[in-house]
């Protein structure tokens, strides 16, 4: 059995952390192995089988898995549908400093998560599967995490810790209600809808489309879009481009950027097309715009329509 050190997969001595995703090959094995850190293992797709604390785990999408320093595990992918695993490796003394003051707080102190800090001597269950909407949180939050810490700008071990403490409190959320609501049925179609809009406010950027958005609930695109129209009394494609256009007024009223980088800021790569939809959308094209706010020459702010 291999065991992997800090010294070799973390950062450094002074910051002990490291966070990137991992695709499996066809058939792929990943031998039993221990390490003297806590892993967070998240399937952000694909499937396949997980040995832990003596159990096997069909592993799919959504599952979150915390895996105790020294715990034996090893992993094994399917022929098709291949997992891609994100994987958050740390210390407890990372974080030890900011969750101290946790300790005396019920709902976190019982949060399984927190216990490899705050509790030496009980162990914690490990294992979790998340709802759609809960991926789609769950997925964001360690996209920003992996960006920070791959990019490396000015600040980002404080950010990097700082975002790690959000992914556990939502986590501890999860786990709570889990634990409060075992018997209610919490992923309807309704706040499943509710999140994705969250999600789309604030990943605007991102290409997202119709088949994504849908496929990431588990619903068919007409499902999707028939539940979208009457949840949120829009449909998807209306939107995502009310969203984007509605802080492309913000960044031409408030930066200097040019137009084509304020259509890439907000998700366009075609700044034709982002001309046509802003004027279709405002009334004005985006230098007109501009022009207008910065003449102070009245210019509606109220949201596309």
């Amino acid at each position: 059995m291999t065991r992997m050190d800090s010294g070799k997969f973390l950062e450094s001595r002074d910051f002990l952390f490291y966070a990137a995703p991992y695709r499996f090959n066809s058939g792929e094995i990943v031998p039993s192995h221990s390490h003297d850190f806590i892993e967070l293992a998240y399937i952000a797709q694909g499937q396949g089988e997980h040995y832990y604390k003596g159990e096997y785990y069909n592993i799919a999408e959504g599952d979150v898995f915390m895996i105790e320093p020294e715990e034996e595990h090893p992993y094994r992918a399917g022929n098709a549908h291949l997992p891609v695993v994100y994987n958050v490796l740390f210390q407890p003394e990372l974080l030890r400093r900011e969750l101290e003051p946790l300790a005396d707080v019920a709902s976190f102190v019982d949060f399984f998560y927190l216990e490899p800090f705050l509790r030496k001597t009980v162990r914690f269950q490990g294992h979790l599967r998340l709802k759609p909407y809960e991926q789609i949180e769950m997925e964001s939050l360690l996209h920003h995490l992996i960006l920070d810490f791959k990019e490396k700008k000015l600040g980002y071990r404080i950010l990097t810790k700082t975002r790690l403490i959000e992914l556990f409190i939502f986590l501890s959320r999860c786990h709570h209600d889990r634990k409060h609501s075992p018997l209610q049925e919490l992923s309807s179609d309704e706040k499943v809808i509710l999140h994705i809009s969250e999600f789309i406010r604030k990943h605007y950027a991102q290409p997202l489309t119709l088949a994504q958005v849908s496929e990431m609930c588990r619903m068919s695109q007409t499902g999707f879009s028939t539940k979208f129209k009457q949840y949120i009394g829009k449909t998807f494609t209306e939107f995502r481009n009310e969203t984007r256009i509605r802080v492309a007024k913000q960044l031409l009223e408030q930066s200097d950027r040019k137009i084509m980088e304020v259509a890439q800021d907000v998700g366009y790569e075609d700044l034709s097309f982002f001309n046509k939809m802003f004027k279709n959308m405002v009334g004005f094209s985006p230098s007109q715009y501009r022009n207008a706010a910065t003449t102070d020459t009245h210019v509606s702010n109220s949201p596309p329509s």
